[in-house]
């Protein structure tokens, strides 16, 4: 049987090491002991590191260090993973501090590292306004959850410690409730790793220290169940969750010790409040999709450039400027539109498009801050308005992929224009058919080409009783005045059921062109500027810059304005 002391070390990979290590040195109270060819080593307290911070191009797990005893162990623990088929991988990475180490996968593909002996450095620590006692825990986001959970109890000597239904398996290899924790997510990622404070007067100070210091607490102040540990969770500047916490419970008694299975609800992971742990939390993200406060890489940072099948929603002259805790707005600039398509995909010049899904459930608010120019539209073959939206503009689109439900704001220079569409043909189940639509209201607003406003767009799925079904609404916002509003009903041969409505939205940052012929939904058609996609690009571009992104669910709100 192995026998693993205890986790003694995490070491993380980012791509700005230098801005890491400042927030862990002067936010969570650590202190560098060595840098050693782009790494940096910090610890806690007499022993030489608790965190390793690599230089690489993601954030993600370089490896999770368990201390063995002594080289008697370490060798033991060789022999006993090469009986279950386990062997050592290289380990090709600078780490001082300790003694002889071995490298492994386990079975979702993370590095663990089992080292004898961490020295101890006799330098005293520099003051701290607060700081941990010691590396705590980490949570792992698992593929196969009862599968890596079996590789930490039979091959690493874990024990179970408690566990949530099919969704989390706590483990220990000491006293502590939990050394590592399992989530069942189905893909394999660090969620969170913990440091240990004092006590709960070194949770209050560590609270007042973030809040000082302008660091969110995105979870927390709290008690878990399984652990009945204090906690906090906050991010740090590469994305990770950090959690400091307290009073975890001690198993002494291995014999009589019998684990619990937690429901997997709120309450169980917050005893005090009852209240789900955020989505970019569970994501193992520290920062949601919509705070760049600190800066944000945007692209991959919550979201992707929409993908149709061999079509990129990225004009090849596109920029683009990612937000930066300076400068906390995301810009799309094309200067001229190189892209252009005989059919419908022509509309499209860039779409940014968050990763999640918000569900429209009782109702939905989408509101930022937008800035747009628009430029060569002076000159344009239609003799339209060169401020018309249609020519050139930049939008916030809601999008419903499963019902074709698409609710824009589209901003040109010096005007705005509301937009309603509907593509579905058919409804799922009904006999009858939807014919497509669109309704764009161009509003009575003008602005000043590049100012910021805050455009809201408020969608209301309506109440339906059992014979008649509530009309949907949608209303749109201009710096707090509604300048655009509508209701409809959209059916399988109206007004018989089945009711058609959106069921969850993406949230896009796009850039649009507009100039074909439109559907009425009445089987007539809107008269385009160019519906034959004839000169749907003749040298004009649009600029586009968002930030304070706001998404709003019906009593829940997803981040707030900073």
């Amino acid at each position: 049987m192995i026998n693993i002391k205890r986790l003694g070390h995490v070491a993380i990979t980012v791509p700005n090491v230098g801005e890491t290590v400042d927030f862990y040195e002067q936010i969570v109270g650590l202190e560098v002991s060595e840098r050693d060819g782009g790494a940096v080593f910090l610890r806690c307290n007499a022993e030489h590191h608790c965190l390793a911070i690599y230089p690489g191009e993601e954030r993600k797990l370089h490896h999770l260090g368990l201390e063995v005893t002594d080289g008697d162990a370490l060798e033991a623990a060789r022999n006993a993973l090469a009986q279950r088929g386990f062997h050592p991988h290289e380990r090709a990475y600078a780490e001082p501090g300790h003694g002889e180490a071995l490298c492994y996968l386990d079975v979702d593909g993370n590095r663990i590292e089992l080292y004898e002996g961490m020295r101890s450095l006799d330098q005293p620590l520099q003051p701290r306004e607060i700081r941990p006692l010691r590396f705590g825990h980490i949570t792992l986001q698992s593929i196969e959850l009862k599968r890596a959970a079996a590789f930490y109890t039979d091959a690493l000597g874990f024990r179970v410690s408690d566990t949530a239904e099919d969704a989390v398996i706590w483990l220990r290899c000491n006293q502590d409730h939990h050394g590592i924790a399992l989530l069942n997510a189905g893909h394999a990622k660090v969620n969170h790793y913990a440091y240990d404070l004092a006590d709960w007067n070194d949770v209050k100070r560590m609270c007042d220290h973030l809040w000082r210091n302008d660091v969110p607490i995105i979870y927390g102040p709290s008690r878990h169940g399984p652990g009945h540990n204090i906690f906090i969770y906050v991010p740090d500047p590469a994305g990770n969750v950090i959690e400091l916490t307290t009073e975890l419970d001690q198993i002494w008694d291995e014999e009589r010790y019998v684990p619990l299975d937690w429901p997997n609800e709120p309450r169980t992971v917050d005893v005090w409040r009852g209240l789900p742990a955020p989505p970019n939390l569970l994501a193992g993200d520290g920062r949601d999709f919509d705070d760049w406060t600190a800066g944000s890489p945007i692209i991959g940072a919550g979201w992707h450039v929409l993908q149709a099948g061999d079509f990129t929603a990225l004009d090849p002259a596109a920029t683009l400027t990612t937000p930066t805790r300076e400068r906390p707005e995301f810009k799309i600039d094309i200067p001229r539109f190189t892209i252009a398509f005989d059919n419908p995909l022509d509309h499209v010049k860039a779409i940014v498009t968050a990763d999640r899904r918000f569900a429209t459930g009782n109702g939905l608010s989408v509101a930022v801050d937008m800035a747009v120019d628009v430029h060569g539209t002076e000159g344009n073959p239609f003799a339209a308005d060169p401020d018309d939206p249609r020519l050139g503009c930049a939008a916030i689109a809601l999008i419903d992929d499963s019902t074709g439900m698409v609710i824009n704001f589209e901003i040109s220079n010096r005007r705005v224009m509301a937009l309603r569409e509907l593509f579905v043909v058919t409804a799922p189940g009904g006999v009858g058919s939807v014919l497509p639509m669109a309704d764009p209201a161009l509003t009575d607003l003008e602005i000043e080409p590049g100012s910021w406003h805050r455009y809201e767009i408020r969608y209301d799925p309506g109440e339906d009783s059992v014979l008649t079904p509530g009309p949907d609404r949608a209303e749109w916002y201009v710096d707090g005045e509604l300048v655009h509003q509508i209701e409809w009903v959209a059916t399988v041969d109206p007004p018989a059921a089945p009711v058609i409505k959106p069921i969850r939205f993406s949230v896009n940052m796009a850039i649009f062109t507009l100039l074909d012929d439109l559907p009425d939904g009445r089987g007539g058609i809107l008269p385009g500027l160019d519906p034959e996609y004839r000169q749907t690009i003749f040298g004009q571009g649009v600029t586009g810059r968002w930030r304070n992104l706001q998404v709003s669910q019906a009593g829940e709100q997803q981040h707030l304005r900073t």
